[in-house]
């Protein structure tokens, strides 16, 4: 009987033990996601007027793969984020201009219809895989954000993280710019 519950003692700690080191795990933010813009993370900020239950496009991001390896994107989540819900994350193929920001979603037509940038073939983000690219690759890998206001005031967040692996290793790449939502007024 005392063996028993001193070997049911020993799998229940070397459980615990094995739970804390595994959970404690941190993904790397110097991934090949992160390129010589990585460490001016939160050093901007978009001001896009929306009223609360609107839409913003948040799409001013490129996911550049300095990498040998393809990259598989695990999530894409807000960072510090207040009044604002992601419910959707796409990659946009583009060989000349970014999307970028603006109210509502889809993007205005201005935007997503211009030369170059391929709408029509968006992918979902989290589940695609970005190949290695040169430095000077003529098509990019925009992401694109529909965010939900679901605030009234105070609505922002300090940024974009990504969630991202490579083989084994697990990556966070994060963006520069965060967004203020102005609810009360036409314009920033």
């Amino acid at each position: 009987m005392r063996v028993g519950r001193s070997l049911s003692a020993l799998i229940l700690f070397a459980a615990l033990v094995t739970g804390c080191t595994s959970g404690g795990h941190q993904a790397s933010t110097s991934g090949p996601l992160n390129g010589p813009d990585h460490a001016d993370a939160g050093s901007g900020e978009e001001c896009i007027p929306e009223k609360k239950g609107g839409s913003v496009t948040f799409g001013g991001d490129e996911l550049h793969n300095y990498g040998s390896k393809p990259v598989v994107i695990d999530k894409v989540t807000l960072s510090k984020a207040s009044g604002l819900r992601l419910v959707e994350a796409v990659i946009v193929s583009t060989s000349t201009s970014l999307v970028g920001y603006s109210t509502g979603f889809p993007p205005v037509p201005e935007a997503r219809n211009q030369p170059g940038i391929d709408w029509d073939h968006r992918r979902k983000a989290v589940g695609a895989t970005l190949s290695p690219q040169p430095d000077d690759a003529k098509v990019v890998n925009n992401l694109v954000l529909h965010l939900r206001v679901t605030g009234a005031s105070g609505v922002r967040m300090a940024g974009v993280l990504v969630h991202y692996h490579v083989g084994g290793s697990d990556y966070v790449w994060h963006n520069v710019l965060g967004l203020a939502v102005e609810t009360k007024k036409k314009s920033c």
